[in-house]
């Protein structure tokens, strides 16, 4: 066998073993975590004893509230989670599925998530034309190329996107996007 057949050999089974293995780590993204303490209560459903259900959704209702009270479990709604969803916009996650839209970041959500318009509450110049910006939600944006003849202040809108290969584009006030990185 030629060298050449051995590799496009070797590649191609390289190929097949990342898509099986990649296969099973997508369909464990898919299915959501659950506590077990949330689980419990949830089995209490399955009794047909009137007595018997009420007893267990008692005692799993208490352990879910001890289990509350120590931060061990934690309860958020949608509107919470969109809040927590924004404010980590920028940083590099791992992928939760109740984090990231099921971990593949392609739907409605990740849509949601794509770009941050917001205003800027204050501006510091790093020179060289690049610029630290805090916005309105306390988040902190450095630029990773020059402004060009223009000075940010705050105050004035600015919008950043997500783009290619896991970067970010970020506009002041309708000026050319520049390439921008998340920092605080």
């Amino acid at each position: 066998m030629t060298t050449r057949k051995v590799r496009a050999g070797i590649v191609g089974a390289g190929i097949l073993l990342t898509g099986w293995a990649t296969s099973g780590l997508h369909a464990t993204a898919q299915t959501q975590p659950r506590a077990e303490v949330f689980t419990k209560v949830l089995d209490c459903r399955g009794l047909s004893d009137s007595i018997a259900r009420l007893e267990c959704y008692d005692q799993q209702v208490s352990a879910m509230a001890t289990a509350a009270q120590r931060d061990e479990v934690v309860v958020l709604d949608k509107e919470e989670l969109k809040k927590t969803r924004r404010s980590l916009f920028g940083f590099s996650l791992p992928r939760l599925p109740f984090l990231n839209d099921g971990g593949d970041n392609r739907g409605p959500q990740a849509a949601e998530f794509a770009k941050i318009e917001t205003t800027i509450k204050s501006a510091t110049n790093l020179g060289y034309g690049k610029w630290q910006f805090m916005l309105e939600d306390g988040a902190q944006w450095q630029t990773t190329e020059p402004i060009a003849n223009r000075l940010p202040k705050a105050g004035l809108p600015i919008v950043i996107k997500r783009a290619s290969l896991g970067s970010f584009m970020g506009s002041v006030n309708g000026w050319t996007s520049v390439r921008m990185k998340r920092v605080g």
